[in-house]
């Protein structure tokens, strides 16, 4: 997963706790859901984005948000980039994490609004979001 040799022994150990805490807010936000706490569902899901996209971006990157300037959909690119996928995919994977931060964080969690047919499947697409993530880490 992590190579040791191209990061120091501590940076490796932050990448992948964040990545661990990313997998246990993926999985509490179905427990939610099962609850019918739909608004903190979404939340959970934003967080597994954001802390796999921190994992993602310290590993290849070295800094977990973009530089002064940068939008965070060409932050997140370049780090899929860097990491190894392909220009479009990169592209495609920044703009599920700028829809993720705005439908599920935004939208549901601060706005309240909360459709199942919008929002589960942009639940369930966390996952593959965040297969992507661990494959390049």
């Amino acid at each position: 997963m992590l190579s040791v040799s191209y990061m120091q022994r501590g940076e490796v150990d932050i990448v992948l706790d964040l990545f661990a805490k990313a997998e246990r807010a993926y999985e509490a936000c179905f427990r939610l859901l099962e609850e019918g706490d739909h608004f903190d569902a979404c939340e959970k899901a934003w967080a597994a984005v954001e802390l796999a996209t921190q994992a993602l971006t310290l590993r290849w990157l070295g800094r977990t948000e973009p530089p002064r300037g940068t939008s965070w959909r060409e932050f997140v690119a370049s780090a899929f980039v860097k990491a190894g996928a392909p220009e479009g995919e990169a592209r495609v994977l920044a703009a599920f994490f700028v829809e993720a931060r705005g439908r599920l964080h935004g939208e549901c969690f601060y706005g309240q609004i909360f459709e199942k047919a919008e929002h589960v499947p942009l639940i369930r697409g966390v996952e593959k979001y965040l297969a992507r993530v661990k494959a390049l880490l």
